[in-house]
């Protein structure tokens, strides 16, 4: 039987065989919605889905193997494979007919499939935080202090920056606060508006301090004692929780990505780049 390790790396390796698909497809079909081809965002999410589960995959291999193959980690594994087999078949299959699979709720059928999403990432991100969770618990052999603390912080810390920052998003429907111009400018290979605040930003980062603070901490045990290594890593995670904080901030307050270095300096913004937020109702 499949445990949750080979779930893991199997769904890295198929996330990633599907990117490689996609890639072609966005050469030849130059269809586009909402200013970007209709294959960038299968390809995006199979890409970060799959570096998800790559971090998944290598914590888990870490832990002990009485904890790896677990009942509780395969079903919490199981889940996800199904929640994303779910999801990007949806995603795919709107792109392919260039409709929105985000925010998409013209119909009754719509909602409910775009909903069904919603409970998709749900249990792909809790994913994360269930093996964070066995690695506090169980602890991970072999693994320095500062890579085990930024391996806990970032898993169990990132589930829970993934939701603060993902339900602003849902709420409002949309991923900017204001609205774009027709001619909006956006930042090369991530997508984010740099003519009004975008909400994905802070999700981002939320999102990939699983990714962030294991490395950080992989880094500060190769170049620096334990007790150093230990305490730089709590004061990168303090720091990077700061960053999640701040950039949501600014985006509530309708600030867009190019005006804030001058906002966080308190000096005057350019009017072009601010929007009004539009109430969450």
């Amino acid at each position: 039987m499949l445990d949750a390790l080979a779930l893991w790396w199997l769904l890295t390796i198929a996330l990633s065989g599907l990117a490689a698909v996609l890639m072609p497809l966005a050469l030849l079909d130059h269809r586009t919605l909402d200013g970007a081809n209709v294959w960038a965002k299968p390809i995006k999410f199979s890409v970060s889905l799959a570096i998800h589960f790559l971090t998944l995959a290598l914590v888990t291999a870490a832990l002990a193997p009485a904890v790896s193959g677990s009942l509780a980690l395969t079903i919490t594994a199981f889940a996800a494979a199904a929640a994303t087999f779910y999801e990007m078949a949806y995603i795919v299959f709107r792109a392919a007919r260039a409709e929105r699979s985000h925010f998409n709720v013209t119909t009754p059928l719509a909602a409910a499939l775009y909903a069904g999403m919603a409970v998709g990432a749900v249990v792909i991100t809790l994913a994360a935080g269930a093996v964070g969770l066995a690695a506090l618990t169980e602890g991970v052999p072999g693994l320095g202090p500062a890579t085990w603390l930024g391996t806990v912080s970032g898993l169990i810390g990132g589930t829970v920056l993934t939701f603060l920052t993902a339900f602003p998003i849902g709420a409002a429907l949309s991923r900017h606060v204001g609205t774009p111009p027709a001619d909006e400018r956006r930042m090369k290979l991530t997508g984010w508006s740099l003519d009004v605040a975008d909400r994905r930003i802070p999700h981002f980062l939320g999102t990939h301090a699983m990714q962030a603070l294991p490395l950080a901490g992989l880094v500060l045990d190769a170049i620096a004692p334990a007790a150093v290594a230990t305490v730089a890593i709590l004061v990168v995670s303090a720091l990077y929780l700061l960053a999640v904080f701040a950039s949501a901030r600014l985006v509530a307050r309708g600030i867009a990505l190019p005006d804030w270095g001058r906002a966080v300096l308190g000096r005057p913004l350019n009017r072009g780049t601010l929007a009004e937020p539009k109430p969450i109702l």
